[in-house]
């Protein structure tokens, strides 16, 4: 599930009610809105290079604004920074010896704030960005550690959409949890198929209509439905023009990979060989 980041004028700030969980004020949820806007600039970068850069140039200039806000705002911040900035060295190198150094210390950081605010009392943001993280740690955690994780993050995302039907981050989180997880354990592509679809139904910003449109293209892709598939990604591309993400998905769709299929390690390394070869 390593997925994840403009141009365009930050839409309404969306207040999700989660009562009884702490509501943010208006400026943390406007900055959060706006991180979704500036991850998804992201994909406009010639290079991974270039996003690694950028990101930590934006954590650096807002670095003071972000201190401002409450603790909980303070680490849904954080946690969506250090997720773009580890994508991106994913995507540069799957094996990258900074992926854990930038992981662990938000990771820690959370776990030791969610040990004392349960996840009644947490905004869905914190909950929603901090699975984000967790995901991307339990590659580095004990098997055992990392498939209780996997059980509690079902949990959760139930949870936040059980009181927030309509939040599309969270039906997309829930779409990659479903997608990923074995059959034994739970896991459908029915169900995740359903998730992208409520994903980009209630999706409320470009980021959200862009990987909304970006999953469901590629369910359909794997359902043999190419046209839609197409038509989808057609649709990403109006939001974000002429990116080499874009391209690089229609290019693994000609290879008769989807993007979900790429996202897992095995998968990756006989891609990126035969992509090699093409070149």
């Amino acid at each position: 599930m390593k997925l994840k980041p403009l141009f365009v004028a930050i839409i309404a700030v969306v207040t999700i009610s989660l009562a009884p969980a702490k509501e943010f004020t208006a400026a943390e949820n406007q900055f959060v809105q706006e991180l979704l806007a500036f991850r998804l600039s992201l994909r406009a970068y010639g290079s991974d290079d270039e996003v690694i850069s950028s990101v930590q140039k934006y954590r650096a200039e807002h670095e003071k604004q972000i201190a401002a806000f409450g603790e909980e705002a303070q680490i849904v911040c954080k946690n969506m920074l250090a997720t773009a900035e580890y994508n991106a060295y994913y995507a540069k190198n799957m094996h990258s010896p900074e992926m854990e150094g930038i992981l662990r210390p938000q990771y820690e950081r959370l776990t030791a704030y969610a040990a004392a605010h349960p996840i009644e009392k947490q905004n869905p943001w914190f909950t929603l960005t901090s699975a984000d993280i967790t995901n991307s740690m339990m590659q580095f955690l004990k098997q055992k550690e990392a498939m209780k994780l996997g059980l509690q993050e079902k949990k959760d995302y139930a949870m936040v959409l059980e009181k927030a039907p309509k939040m599309a981050f969270a039906h997309m989180l829930s779409g990659f949890w479903y997608y990923y997880a074995p059959g034994i354990g739970g896991g459908s592509k029915k169900k995740a198929r359903q998730f992208f679809s409520d994903a980009l139904k209630y999706a409320a910003n470009d980021y959200e209509r862009y990987y909304g449109n970006i999953n469901l293209s590629q369910m359909n892709f794997e359902d043999k439905n190419k046209a839609e598939a197409t038509r989808l990604l057609d649709e990403a591309e109006k939001i974000l023009p002429r990116t080499r993400y874009i391209a690089f998905i229609r290019k693994i769709n000609t290879l008769g990979y989807s993007l979900f299929d790429y996202n897992m390690n095995s998968t990756r390394e006989k891609l990126d060989e035969r992509m090699k070869e093409t070149q």
